[in-house]
């Protein structure tokens, strides 16, 4: 359920005008790198201020969060520490000051950013473009060493494998919600399959059943993580206090 931020702010400004100390998280990006967004931050009351401080003020009909840069009688100039332009406000329109931060786990968010629903569906088709492009395209001739080892293992064969743990992740959302999850691994085995085997028709590249066997290897794997995931996100969300100290089952 999502609050509107007239009425959100009014509350906030309610709790701090009784004495209490109110925790928000922060959106946006304009006091990066200081705070980031999804940061949780530890307002109260503005009482007494000094440049420096970062402070919650009303600005033309929004809210804001930025550091005093100046301070003139009762006029403070405000800007974001990734900003170029200030903002200038009343003292009376300074609601609160920033006390204390909540570092949001960086990687968390990188995550969240970039493997949550809104990220994938801005890398799924650069995702299948550059899959196209690694399997179809006249790479032979560009001298890759791709017949080196690791570990025992063909390079070349590495580099399928990888490339494919994420494909199932990016087939899942192809599916939307609903009973077709099953076919998730199915089709994104057949991803792997249909681009091996459109390189035994291309004069240029050619095909390998032990590439088709990485693929699928990498494919599997992406799944099986998907399958981990949910599942511990489904056991914390059924127990989250017991998640919390590792006893939930």
């Amino acid at each position: 359920m999502r609050i509107d931020n007239e009425i959100y702010f009014a509350l906030v400004e309610e709790r701090l005008a009784a004495g209490e100390r109110v925790i928000v998280s922060l959106v946006g990006s304009s006091m990066q790198p200081t705070l980031v967004e999804g940061d949780k931050l530890l307002l109260e009351k503005a009482v007494e201020l000094k440049v420096g401080d970062v402070v919650l003020f009303r600005h033309r009909g929004r809210h804001l969060l930025h550091r005093i840069v100046a301070i003139e009688d009762d006029r403070y100039t405000m800007r974001g520490d990734n900003c170029v332009t200030n903002e200038v406000a009343r003292r009376e329109d300074v609601v609160a000051k920033l006390v204390g931060v909540e570092k949001r786990n960086r990687m968390r968010h990188f995550l969240v950013r970039w493997f949550g629903h809104k990220g994938r569906r801005q890398l799924r088709p650069w995702y299948f473009l550059g899959l196209a492009v690694l399997m179809w395209a006249p790479l032979n001739g560009m001298d890759i060493p791709l017949d080196n080892y690791l570990l025992g293992l063909r390079l070349d064969h590495l580099l399928h494998a990888s490339v494919f743990i994420p494909c199932a992740l990016f087939v899942w959302d192809l599916y939307g919600v609903g009973k077709r999850k099953w076919a998730v691994w199915p089709t994104a085995v057949a991803v792997g399959i249909v681009t091996e085997t459109v390189q035994w028709l291309l004069p240029y590249r050619g095909f390998d059943i032990n590439d088709m066997v990485a693929n699928f290897l990498g494919v599997t794997l992406g799944w099986l993580l998907i399958v981990a995931v949910r599942r511990a996100i489904r056991r914390r969300r059924q127990c989250p206090a017991l998640a919390r100290r590792g006893e939930c089952k």
